[in-house]
């Protein structure tokens, strides 16, 4: 099955909202949330946090173009290999 083009991608998630928290992109890719987590940390996923996490945890926020970017870029060797 092919993958969705770049604008059909955003087109559909346009109508989401501008911005995704980790659940929601992990619910949207069927992964689970460290997987999403580990993507933010290793910087192959743009995201924006929001507090300290020392009163409350910290809310990371990714935007919709991030996840478009996310989805179409091509894997990395080790993602290959695995």
């Amino acid at each position: 099955m092919p993958s969705p083009t770049p604008d059909a991608l955003d087109a559909v998630l346009a109508e989401l909202g501008d911005s995704f928290t980790v659940s929601e992109v992990a619910a949207l890719l069927d992964v689970h949330p460290a997987t999403i987590y580990r993507a933010v940390k290793a910087g192959r996923l743009r995201a924006v946090s929001r507090g300290s996490g020392r009163i409350r945890r910290t809310l990371t926020k990714i935007p919709r173009d991030a996840v478009v970017e996310f989805v179409n870029r091509p894997p990395t060797p080790s993602e290959v290999a695995s």
